[in-house]
């Protein structure tokens, strides 16, 4: 006996080799996310966890890498992002060679005030 539909959860997270970020309303909800933040990501004791910096009215005229912004007009809760380097980065560091890679978040953990969100790496979708 097999199973038709062999995974039902959607992913949190997608990176592409091209740059190309998206999170989705779970992630910007837990994230406390507004348009203009950047993503990044840190690595603690072989964990990765996903983090925003929020968006100051006074950097205005900086340049910021994996600057998110909602991916439909109209208030849609799906941010998108793009860092070639960082989304490379992440997946030379895991070992992946596919163009795009899926992952699920895991609940949110606060250290030195500011929340993170572990990503699941093992379990690719």
């Amino acid at each position: 006996m097999f199973n038709l539909l062999v995974n039902t959860r959607r992913p949190d997270v997608s990176f592409n080799r091209n740059g190309k970020i998206r999170l989705t309303a779970r992630v910007v909800r837990m994230l406390s996310m507004s348009p203009g933040d950047s993503i990044n990501i840190a690595v603690n004791d072989g964990e990765y966890l996903l983090h925003s910096t929020p968006h100051d009215a006074d950097d205005s005229l900086r340049r910021f890498e994996a600057k998110c912004y909602p991916s439909k007009r109209g208030g849609g809760k799906h941010y998108c992002a793009n860092s070639v380097r960082l989304c490379r980065s992440l997946l030379s560091s895991i070992g992946c060679t596919a163009d795009k890679v899926s992952f699920i978040v895991g609940e949110a953990v606060e250290m030195h005030g500011k929340i993170y969100l572990p990503i699941i790496t093992q379990y690719q979708l």
